[in-house]
Order: structure tokens, then C-alpha cells, then sequence
């Protein structure tokens, strides 16, 4: 091989510090790149080396109010050179570049990250962006032409430039200007966004680290609303009450109002997305009467999968307490590739370990938030305790979006009116203070069918005003409502207040 091309590592003032020799073979199949930065000129890179002077076009940077463009090798940084431009690059490219001082960037207003159009090529600028990630302005030059094209393949696209050999200089090429135009133009045309996979660091275990500033830059997904104002895309819910109170008809009709795109209450689903319901608790004849009763006849838009223990073959429930359950659990989900995954309920789904020890649910929360990756929702159905709390380790409401408490009215007669229930949020993460009011639902029966009625805001408060209004006693409201006098006191001022009597 012969040598085609010496470059000149040089230190800011200009002093040559050592050099990089190009060699090919005649037929050019064949290329080497040589450094010789050893004492005597010998080949090689010393240990030693000062991480400064690994830095080649260091001498051409003078300005660092003006662009500066960071290449991958020493050919295409020396062709920007003949333009006119800042450019640099670093010795041993890839392999060596960390090793490399990019400090000299920090002060500078704009910088132009050029790869190569290939794998390595974006890592080594995913490399340089970590030490530049502060500059007010990092632009990136996608070089699209082929695979492995670099800006040097660009400038040869141009007519002017068909038998360029990418090693002479530019600098006194008769088409000088009309190059740095079309290369002006050409960037304005071709700049794109940082690579999000840029603003990552990532540890030997893949653990990824952003910088605040690059993550408000992030163009994340936008997430949806599935049942509005409660259930987005992609998060961890949990419906929880006392047995009884009717957590499945209300978890049931929550599902079908999803896979129908339709309403239920004062929730709204935008559009209708396929469900996945394990139910391991009901018998099958149960379910499929409540299911009847609420759907009707009619088919839902999308599909709502159903798991229920009396229709399998197998005499076991997967257990998501389980590594083997969560993997039966994951074909489920495979299959049926919902958008909404409800599990009826926690006591069923999880029989390994206790129900009261933070240490048992983490493998089920580390699921549901692997779940929630891929844009899934998750919604957890519950027993209440005795105090009226989610049943066993709070730890079960860390990564929650939505916790939903059913109980009765405390006005509630049983067998008057239908079967009441009243929603709280208990944790609403997203909820403005008007959607997380209080709901007070009816389930009842007309003509054979489920329906429901409801009313939200604050309803002891409304049901005081209406009692007022009927000439009720402040001591027979407080005594009905099971509230102090001196509440119904405080509510009949604001009422006459806001003028509602």
C-alpha cells in the first residue's frame, strides 16, 4: 500500500503534535489508517498522550460565535477546512472517543454533529452529544444519500465535484463559493432533530439516565384518553370496596363502555379498544348474567376478551404473585393484545405470599409498569378493609394513576331506589378538582335490563339544599345524612349564599 494522505494533528497555536497517514493499495479494495504520535515519529499512540491533542482541526477553531462541525475522520473534517469552516474530529474515532477533550466545545453558541450514515457513525455522534448536550444550539446533519455516506460523498454529489478524489483541497477550487452555497443550502435543508437515543447514558446493566434538559426536548407519544376523565392510556388503576357494594358490575360496565367507544356515568370513551377481563372470583353463569343484563343484545365494537376459571380446562388460576403465573397471564395478553387489562380481583390473581408485606406485590407492580411501557392499562380490582381502605401494603398505590373507593350512601336504605353506590377518588394523579368530585350511582332495573343513573359533585351538600327546601329540621337532616349540626349549619349559609335558597 501506498500513502495517499498525511494529516497534521496540530495544537490550538498551530504546533504539530503528530499525524495520522492514509495508505491504499492500488486498486484501492484496501485502505489503512496509521497515527504516529510516538517519540521519534514512530508509529503509534502513546499512552500518555494528552487527551487535548486528540482532537484533529483544533488550530481551525477562531471563532466560536460561528458553527462549528464535529466528522467522524480526518478526510471529511479537512474538507470543510478547505470551505472555510471549523470542523474537528477525534483520533481513533469510535473506539477512542471518550478518550478525546470535546471541553474546548463548551463555550461555543452552535454545533453541527455530522455522522456517517451508518451504525457506527450515529454512535460515535451519540458519544460527542454527551459533551455537548449543554451548547445553546446542536444541530444534527443527516448525510442520507446512501448507506456509509459521509459529507465527503455529499460534495462529490455535486457536478462540480464528479472527479473530486475527497483529498484535495477545496480552498482554491474555482467553485469554491458556489460549493459553500450549495453545503449552506444544504444543511438548512437537511438538519434534523437529536436523536432521542442520543440523550440517553446508559449504564454495563442498560439502565438509561436523561438530563432534564434533554428530556423536556423528548417528543414522547402523546397519551390518551381511554375512559375519560379516569383511565388514561397507559397507566396502573385500582377499584377497590367492601364485598358487596357491586365492584363488578361497576368494573363490568367500565369495560363495555371501553370496548364500545361508549358512555358510562359521566365517563367517556373516545373510541372503543379491545379489553382483556379475568375474572377469577364469579361463577361463569353469574358473569354471563350481569354481562347480559348490561350489554343487551348487542356486540361490542371491539373485543372484550373474557377469563373466567369455569370455562378452562386446567384446574388452576395463574397466580401473577408467580413468575410462571405472570407468564400465563402474558400469553393472555398476547392473544387478545388489549388496550385495558382488568384483574377481578387482587385476592384471586395473587395467592403467593402476604397481603400485607410491601415485598409480595413488587413482582406484580414490576408487571403491570412493564405493561404500562408498551401502553397498556392496567386496572386492579380490590376488597376494602375494615376500615374502609384498600385491603393489605399501601405499597400497592406507589405507581397507581387512579384509586377508586365504591360504598354505600351514608343515607342508604337497602331495597329503596336500587343498589346506590358512591365513587370517591381516593388518589386521582391527573384529575383537575371538578372531575374528582364525588359520583353517586344508581344500578337498576328496567324492562330486564342493568342501567345506571348518577349524579356527581358534592351530594350531601346537595341533598342537604333539597331537604332545606322541603322544610326539613337542621336535627332530622343530620340525623339522615349521619352529619353534624353543625355542618347542615355551615351548608344552609353557603347555600343562601350562592343564593340555591
Amino acid at each position: 500500500m501506498q500513502e495517499v494522505m498525511k494529516w497534521n494533528y496540530k495544537t490550538k497555536a498551530g504546533d504539530i503534535v503528530g499525524h495520522v497517514l492514509r495508505l491504499e493499495d492500488t486498486d484501492k479494495l484496501r485502505k489503512a489508517i496509521i497515527p504516529y504520535f510516538k517519540e521519534g515519529g514512530e508509529a503509534g499512540i502513546p499512552e500518555c498522550l494528552p487527551s487535548i491533542q486528540r482532537i484533529y482541526g483544533l488550530d481551525s477553531i477562531a471563532d466560536k460565535t460561528q458553527p462549528i462541525f464535529v466528522v467522524e475522520g480526518e478526510k471529511c473534517a479537512a474538507a470543510l477546512h478547505g470551505l472555510g469552516y471549523q470542523a474537528v474530529t477525534s483520533l481513533g474515532s469510535l473506539g477512542q472517543v471518550n478518550m478525546a477533550d470535546w471541553s474546548f466545545l463548551a463555550e461555543a453558541k452552535e454545533v453541527y454533529l455530522l455522522p456517517d450514515n451508518d451504525q457506527t457513525g450515529f454512535k460515535y455522534m451519540g458519544h460527542i452529544y454527551q459533551h455537548v448536550r449543554n451548547v445553546p444550539f446542536v444541530r444534527v446533519l443527516n448525510v442520507g444519500l446512501f448507506e456509509k455516506a459521509d459529507i465527503c460523498d455529499y460534495f462529490k454529489s455535486l457536478p462540480c465535484l464528479d472527479d473530486w478524489d475527497e483529498f484535495e483541497s477545496l480552498d482554491r477550487h474555482e467553485r469554491r463559493t458556489q460549493i459553500k452555497n450549495a453545503f449552506e443550502q444544504y444543511c438548512k435543508s437537511n438538519v434534523g432533530e437529536v436523536p432521542a437515543s442520543w440523550r440517553f447514558i446508559t449504564t454495563k446493566h442498560k439502565h438509561k439516565l436523561i438530563a432534564v434538559n434533554d428530556f423536556s426536548c423528548l417528543k414522547l407519544p402523546p397519551r390518551h384518553m381511554l375512559l375519560f376523565p379516569w383511565l388514561p392510556e397507559g397507566s396502573i388503576n385500582m377499584i377497590f370496596a367492601d364485598r358487596g357494594i357491586g365492584k363488578t358490575f361497576f368494573s363490568l360496565s367500565c369495560a363495555l363502555a371501553l370496548a364500545n367507544g361508549d358512555e358510562f356515568l359521566c365517563y367517556q370513551a373516545e373510541k372503543a379498544v379491545p379489553v382483556l377481563y379475568l375474572d377469577g372470583e364469579m361463577q361463569g353463569t353469574a358473569i354471563q348474567k350481569r354481562l347480559k343484563e348490561l350489554l343487551g343484545t348487542r356486540s361490542t365494537k371491539a373485543p372484550l376478551h373474557l377469563y373466567t376459571p369455569d370455562c378452562q380446562e386446567n384446574d388452576f388460576t395463574p397466580d401473577l404473585g408467580t413468575a410462571e403465573g405472570r407468564d400465563h397471564i402474558n400469553e393472555m395478553i398476547d392473544q387478545a393484545d388489549p388496550k385495558v387489562i382488568f384483574i377481578d380481583n387482587i385476592s384471586t390473581f395473587d395467592r403467593t405470599g402476604n397481603e400485607n408485606e410491601a415485598e409480595s406485590w413488587a413482582p406484580i407492580q414490576e408487571w403491570a409498569v412493564q405493561h404500562r411501557k408498551k401502553g397498556r392499562s392496567i386496572v386492579f380490582v380490590h376488597h376494602a378493609n375494615k376500615e374502609g381502605k384498600q385491603r393489605g401494603s399501601h405499597k400497592k398505590e406507589d405507581v397507581m394513576d387512579a384509586v377508586i373507593k365504591l360504598k354505600r350512601p351514608d343515607d342508604y336504605i337497602q331495597g329503596e331506589g336500587g343498589t346506590k353506590i358512591l365513587i370517591q377518588y381516593t388518589k386521582a394523579r391527573h384529575l383537575s378538582g371538578d372531575q374528582a368530585q364525588d359520583i353517586e350511582a344508581t344500578l337498576y332495573s328496567e324492562a330486564g335490563a342493568l342501567k345506571w343513573s348518577w349524579e356527581q359533585g358534592d351530594i350531601l351538600y346537595s341533598k342537604t339544599i333539597a331537604m332545606l327546601k322541603d322544610g326539613v329540621s337542621i336535627r332530622d337532616i343530620a340525623d339522615e345524612l349521619a352529619i353534624g349540626k353543625s355542618t347542615v349549619h355551615r351548608w344552609k349559609k353557603r347555600a343562601q349564599s350562592e343564593n340555591l335558597l
